[in-house]
């Protein structure tokens, strides 16, 4: 008896440890997805970005309805 429970308590930490792994490897994806995000943001010129979408009539139409609406 005392040998499964020796058994199961392996396999419990060896659980725990696995589960550990995987949140640091998916906090980790996070972080450098979240520092691209924000390096993608300063390096993008939104005033730029705007002036090449509005020059697509299709966006500039959406504008002019709702500005006459």
């Amino acid at each position: 008896m005392e040998n499964i429970e020796k058994t199961f308590s392996l396999i419990k930490s060896l659980g725990k440890d696995k589960q550990k792994k995987i949140f640091a490897k998916a906090d980790k994806i996070f972080q450098e997805s979240m520092e691209e995000r924000q390096l993608r943001m300063k390096t993008v010129d939104a005033d730029k970005a705007f002036d090449e979408l509005l020059k697509k009539p299709e966006i500039l139409n959406v504008f002019i309805r709702l500005r006459d609406k």
